[in-house]
């Protein structure tokens, strides 16, 4: 009788008090399974040839991305540059991809550095913070392909120091990257816009160190505003505060990454606010099917205002190249996970071939992900618990299932994994799957990132 009545007042208030996400309504999901049961007769057939568990990578989504977004923000800015967030999906083959393209690439330690820089690519940001000597040495020595974005005064200095032991003769680019004011933990990133004076006037008196522009990251942007409140800041903060030779080496301003895709997130209802707050109050609660999202206004919508901003400072921000880094919006649609059904403990209990060490984290704990049954398709949702083959309780990939029925042997699909999750992928307990490309017309096992090792 308790169970009941908390029910439905998980139930009521989701619907109350989540303000800040919408409803899913059944039919925006049935128009997803459906776009990805159109393609249902590949995936069957790479999951029977190459075998499960497996990383489906869609090269013909990547280029697609790839190509949106640039046209997006070329529309309304001239002097573009994309750069590839290789964190979000570290694959060599999308790294290569983006290359072909036309973009360059961002990297985050050695070790991405390392790969950017074998896979020949000649546009490199290097960003994060604690980046350590022998990193900073190996941008030293490729620093005509390289712009170290500082993360600090100190880090300066150690950069500094890597030049002078390494005796080199060109003059370094460097960016400066400016503290994001809007998030917690992200203090740990940047130097804050007040001081941005001093350490200009720093490098300015250094003889092999160049200022060349700055960056930002606002990050998780469901809409441009953070993005542009921050050049907004910067643009009034350069306009009033730095002396103008200060910037006559700038030639860029890095907006960074952080855009979501124009689906938006979204959420189970456990995982909204209201959500989150009825389970710490009820741990016991249990909810229903009823999902959220949260809107994205669209990488339209962000090149626009972004633009706007950008326009409204003059000379002081409209003569710059505009740099961005796309993670998370290139990388998303470019895998999908496939498994086999290998165990039924009852009609409602399906356990699959995969564990979730495939994605490196219980990310459909936290998120909604519609589970789809390739064999039996529909886009009716069932109660049918689907769990993957490791040793934990945790090992969920979803509490419903898109399909007829589900048996033995059949072939599931866990759709659009490929941001921050393969690069966050890990053998416990089972391997990690095989990779399979999927080049519009042909498919092919390749090796991925085995060789990928600690810098």
């Amino acid at each position: 009788m308790e169970l009941n009545f908390l029910d439905k007042t998980a139930s009521t208030a989701v619907r109350v008090f989540s303000y800040t996400a919408r409803p899913l309504t059944a039919a925006d999901i049935q128009s997803y399974v459906s776009d990805i049961l159109a393609r249902k007769a590949i995936y069957l057939e790479s999951a029977l040839t190459h075998g499960t568990p497996q990383y489906f990578y869609d090269e013909t989504a990547v280029e697609d991305a790839i190509t949106k977004f640039n046209n997006a923000f070329k529309k309304h800015i001239g002097r573009f540059q994309m750069f590839y967030a290789m964190k979000s999906n570290h694959l060599p083959e999308i790294s290569q991809k983006a290359v072909k393209q036309g973009s360059g690439l961002d990297v985050s330690s050695g070790m991405e550095l390392s790969s950017a820089l074998s896979i020949g690519c000649e546009k490199i940001i290097f960003s994060g913070p604690g980046k350590r000597d022998e990193e900073l040495e190996l941008a030293v020595k490729n620093s005509n392909r390289i712009t170290i974005m500082l993360d600090s005064p100190g880090e300066y200095r150690r950069l500094s120091g890597a030049v002078k032991r390494l005796k080199a003769q060109d003059r370094i680019s460097a960016g400066i990257r400016i503290r994001n004011p809007f998030q917690g933990n992200w203090n740990k990133f940047g130097t804050p816009l007040n001081e941005l004076g001093h350490f200009l006037k720093i490098i300015i008196e250094d003889e092999v160190i160049e200022a060349a522009g700055l960056q930002f990251h606002t990050s998780w942007n469901l809409g441009p505003e953070a993005q542009v409140k921050l050049i907004d800041d910067i643009g009034n903060y350069l306009r009033y505060n730095i002396p103008r030779n200060y910037l006559k080496n700038f030639r860029f301003l890095d907006i960074g990454g952080g855009y979501w895709p124009d689906s938006g997130e979204w959420l189970n209802p456990e995982n909204t606010v209201s959500g989150k707050l009825i389970r710490t109050i009820f741990p016991g609660v249990k909810f229903d099917n009823r999902r959220y999202y949260m809107r994205s206004k669209g990488i339209a919508a962000f090149s626009r205002e972004i633009s706007g901003a950008i326009d409204r400072h003059g000379d002081i921000l409209g003569k710059l190249e505009i740099w961005a880094e796309p993670g998370r919006w290139i990388s998303t649609g470019s895998m999908h996970i496939l498994l086999k059904v290998i165990d039924l403990k009852k009609s409602d209990t399906a356990i699959t071939d995969g564990g979730i060490n495939i994605l490196g984290w219980e990310r459909p704990l936290t998120e909604y992900i519609p589970v789809i049954n390739l064999t039996r398709p529909s886009v009716t949702e069932k109660n049918i618990t689907v769990f993957g083959s490791l040793c934990t309780p945790d090992d969920i990939w979803g509490r419903t299932l898109f399909g007829s029925d589900i048996k033995k042997d059949d072939i599931i699909i866990i759709p659009d994994q490929g941001a921050y999750t393969y690069s966050l992928r890990q053998a416990f307990i089972k391997p990690v799957p095989r990779i399979v490309r999927f080049d519009g017309n042909n498919l092919k096992i390749i090796k991925g990132d085995k060789d990928f090792l600690s810098f």
